[in-house]
């Protein structure tokens, strides 16, 4: 599937420069933004989903977390 986008250029140079650099197309480049973009909103939606029962649990923090899982 395939969409067009139109960019600032600024970021197109910046998308070109870095994607060089990364020795990848600027598809590819964008491809991999965009997943990490949905993947973080994804576990930022779970993270407010879950926040009530984690309190309840008595995890205020994700430091509280981590202690508790090392």
């Amino acid at each position: 599937m395939s969409i067009t986008i139109e960019f600032e250029e600024t970021v197109l140079k910046n998308l070109e420069k870095t994607s060089g650099t990364l020795n990848m197309s600027s598809e590819q480049l964008v491809n991999r933004i965009v997943k990490n973009f949905l993947h973080v909103e994804a576990v930022n939606q779970l993270r407010q989903e879950l926040s009530g029962t984690a309190e309840t649990a008595g995890f205020l923090s994700e430091e509280d977390i981590f202690r508790e899982i090392s």
